[in-house]
């Protein structure tokens, strides 16, 4: 305690003597400084991201798909029943579905000229891949007609499409017949050639060919 008391009353004699001194005391020269700002790292500027653009189609690979050679033909629906299709040895087919978008599919007088019937579907076989003109359903996926026997011992559902029950291939199944194959996904059916590499790929959006 005594010598904290020294040392304020040292403190208290030091700031007398400072104010005695007032006295005399005159102002020093006033220096100005400026502050330098610290360098700005220019913003890095990223750009914003673009739209993804979907991937084209490609005929599907061979892995993992239902071998369906021993029958002359596999006809089957899209999940939903709107698309209808095809599979043999020599081809694979598809309807177009009743809502697709037909900006794109030439008229008929370019397909099938002169034969007065309607462009109603793709196919592809070991000369390419086209559309084709009929007078009716090609393909008839119903769960008790003649090309459906495939599908009863698969497992896989049925559905219920203007009044019929169809045969369906759900998604991310593949069926193959010699070297046509067809893919169902949510986004379309897919079928092509294995060796050509030719194809298609039909939804509700429209047709893709693959070549």
């Amino acid at each position: 305690m005594r010598r904290a008391g020294v040392i304020g009353v040292i403190l208290l004699t030091l700031l007398t003597g400072c104010v005695r001194a007032s006295d005399n005391w005159t102002p020093g020269p006033v220096i100005t400084e400026s502050v330098t700002p610290p360098p700005v790292t220019p913003a890095t500027v990223t750009p914003s991201a673009t739209a993804s653009t979907p991937a084209r189609p490609a005929v599907p690979d061979a892995a993992g798909a239902l071998d369906v050679k021993t029958y002359e033909s596999a006809h089957f629906a899209s999940p939903t029943g709107r698309i209808w299709c095809a599979l043999a040895g020599d081809w694979a087919l598809c309807h177009f579905p009743r809502d697709m978008n037909m900006g794109k599919v030439p008229k008929p007088s370019k397909v099938c000229p002169g034969a007065g019937i309607d462009v109603t579907g793709v196919g592809v076989t070991k000369d390419g891949v086209d559309y084709f003109c009929s007078g009716g359903a090609e393909a008839l996926p119903q769960t008790n007609g003649l090309y459906t026997a495939w599908w009863k011992s698969t497992g896989y559902p049925a559905v219920t499409y203007d009044g019929q029950k169809m045969a369906t291939l759900p998604y991310g199944r593949k069926l193959v017949h010699g070297n046509l194959i067809c893919l169902s996904e949510q986004s379309g059916i897919t079928c092509g050639n294995t060796s050509t590499g030719a194809g298609f790929k039909i939804s509700r959006a429209g047709v893709t060919f693959i070549t």
